[in-house]
């Protein structure tokens, strides 16, 4: 498998990750460690961000791994722990217990 096959793969591994890992903290563990997971992930895109912004002008390279890591990883395992966790909910919900 080569780097192309990883970086195509890494988004859909994140999503479906990040949607178990709400449905998990959703389900079982109630809101407020489903919104400490959701900081969690939001801490490392904002530590990512910032380590960006640090890189200057004839470093592009350096930028390569973690720009790939907040678009590929982090933000689809965001956007998966976020419809995870309402779904979480609602089976909660539905289950009878909130």
């Amino acid at each position: 498998m080569n780097i192309a096959a990883i970086y195509l793969y890494l988004p859909l591994v994140a999503l479906i990750g990040g949607a178990i890992a709400g449905l998990v903290f959703g389900r079982f563990f109630g809101v407020r460690l489903l919104l400490w997971l959701l900081g969690a992930i939001g801490a490392v895109a904002l530590l990512l961000v910032i380590y960006l912004t640090t890189i200057g002008p004839g470093e592009e390279q350096a930028a390569f791994v973690p720009f790939a890591a907040l678009t590929g990883l982090v933000f689809p395992a965001i956007f998966g722990a976020i419809m995870g966790g309402v779904a979480g909910r609602a089976l909660g919900g539905r289950a009878g217990r909130r």
